[in-house]
């Protein structure tokens, strides 16, 4: 493809990938907030309205009904099927705004299932960047939490916290160099062993963020009665504790100064 055919074809694709959007949404099947707020072990408040407010529906499309561009954009399987059927739908926007993939969410072998669409990448895309870049400057002095799962940066955007996920487990140099259109990142990575290999900037596996970043290391567990669960990632931290301490706790954390800092909960 030409040069000057790129920015035709980029806006084309985003256009029907929003015009398809639209029409997935109308099929969406009834009590799917219950239903995923089951899945995810959410029952605050807080995150029910962010579910209902994010339209996180499910479906099943027939073929026909997402149009000519439909295996163009990536909605549809070898079998010419859906290829998120039955799945959540989440929409993901480039930081121009504009629609460039749609995840399906299930908690199977799979989970998360992207559609191959021509302009998306996670190498260089975040989930949520505009609408957590102008919550950070409107109310929270550019300060911008990091996260690795798109749960997690929903139950904090449930908070009106701003976040962005990095959808999966590595930041690279070109998501580090976004970030710095931040004044602050706190990086909290999955209490895992992939997520403890982020937390050191300068190691090959480290998140790439910028130097002023400060990297949250997870410690702690919930009892549950008959079993203690360990602190996995900011899903559990809104799901376990009160949703006025969590906001009050990041915002301590936007003051750190420290490269790595160990949250102890």
């Amino acid at each position: 493809m030409r040069q000057r055919e790129v920015f035709p074809y980029y806006r084309k694709c985003c256009d029907e990938l929003e015009r398809v959007y639209e029409i997935i949404q109308e099929y969406y099947k009834p009590g799917y907030t219950d239903e995923l707020m089951a899945l995810r072990g959410y029952v605050g408040e807080e995150q029910r309205d962010e579910i209902e407010r994010s339209n996180f529906g499910r479906c099943i499309m027939l073929p026909e009904m997402l149009g000519d561009m439909a295996k163009e954009l990536g909605l549809l399987t070898e079998g010419y099927s859906f290829l998120l059927d039955n799945r959540y739908i989440i929409p993901v926007y480039d930081v121009a705004g504009r629609l460039s993939a749609l995840i399906g969410y299930y908690p199977d072998a799979r989970k998360y299932v992207t559609t191959p669409s021509p302009f998306f990448s996670k190498e260089v895309m975040f989930f949520n960047f505009n609408e957590a870049y102008e919550i950070s400057y409107d109310k929270y002095n550019g300060a911008v939490i990091l996260v690795e799962g798109i749960f997690d940066c929903v139950s904090l955007r449930a908070l009106g916290l701003p976040v962005i996920a990095t959808m999966g487990a590595t930041v690279s140099q070109t998501k580090g160099e976004l970030l710095k259109v931040f004044r602050k990142v706190v990086g909290v990575p999955d209490n895992d062993v992939t997520g403890r290999k982020s937390i050191n900037r300068y190691d090959k596996r480290g998140w790439k963020v910028p130097s002023t970043a400060t990297m949250v290391r997870l410690h702690g567990e919930m009892d549950f009665g008959d079993e203690k669960r360990k602190i996995k990632d900011c899903d559990n931290i809104v799901s376990w504790f009160d949703a006025d301490s969590v906001r009050e706790m990041f915002k301590d954390l936007f003051k750190m100064k420290e490269d790595i800092y160990d949250l102890r909960l």
